[in-house]
């Protein structure tokens, strides 16, 4: 036998419009996590507009529209909003950057496709490319630690089977030589021509791996 109110929920009556009313009700984790989200891009554009050390947590909140209770129930300290910002950022940026790489067919044309792929989400959000690039080496330690765990994510793009091998010290060298490109032209304010640098970038990149060409071929033969 069944109770009076389960035939009403199944019926479609007052019950179960309150049951769907409830389920589509945003919960208070909702909540919490679109406070926490809009505090770290408050935080993103603040910083890109003063630089992490100018910016404080009254900016951030103000920018957010919410109370600095609201920032400190989310976070500790200034450094680590900005580490959560980064590594949400860097997280969207390595899956897309990993997504185009591994579409294509061969490995030089993957190389392009992940770093064209890199390049056009920094261009399309400077704000953000400004605070990976030129503030994540002020934020502290552990935004420190982090960058250069997002770098070596990036090493891991050129090394593997059927890659040709280079010693780590030219590999570690090249990644150098595409940060500071790409350093340069944020810091003079010409992120949006970031996706022009994927070809010549890609070029310089593969001139290393050339076989009989390298200069890692020539470095590697003088150090056996």
């Amino acid at each position: 036998m069944r109770d009076g109110a389960s035939e009403r929920g199944r019926s479609g009556g007052p019950d179960a419009d309150t049951a769907a009313a409830r389920r589509t009700r945003p919960t208070d984790a909702d909540a919490a996590a679109a406070r926490r989200a809009r505090l770290m891009d408050a935080l993103v554009a603040v910083v890109a507009e003063r630089g992490f050390p100018r910016t404080t947590v009254g900016e951030v909140t103000a920018a957010a529209g919410l109370p600095a209770s609201a920032f400190h129930a989310h976070f500790a300290d200034l450094e680590e909003c900005f580490l959560a910002a980064y590594e949400r950022g860097t997280h969207v940026l390595l899956a897309r950057t990993e997504a185009a790489y591994q579409a294509e067919s061969s490995w030089p044309t993957a190389v392009r496709a992940g770093l064209r792929a890199a390049l056009e989400l920094a261009a399309a959000d400077p704000a953000f490319a400004r605070m990976c690039v030129i503030d994540a080496s002020t934020a502290g330690p552990r935004v420190r630690r982090a960058r250069l765990a997002f770098l070596a994510r990036f090493r891991s793009f050129l090394g593997g089977p059927g890659i040709p091998r280079i010693p780590d010290e030219i590999r570690n060298a090249i990644i150098g030589g595409v940060y500071t490109m790409v350093y340069n032209h944020v810091e003079g304010d010409r992120t949006a021509e970031l996706p022009d640098l994927a070809d010549p970038l890609t070029d310089f990149l593969l001139a290393f791996y050339r076989e009989g060409r390298s200069p890692a071929s020539s470095w590697a033969a003088a150090s056996s």
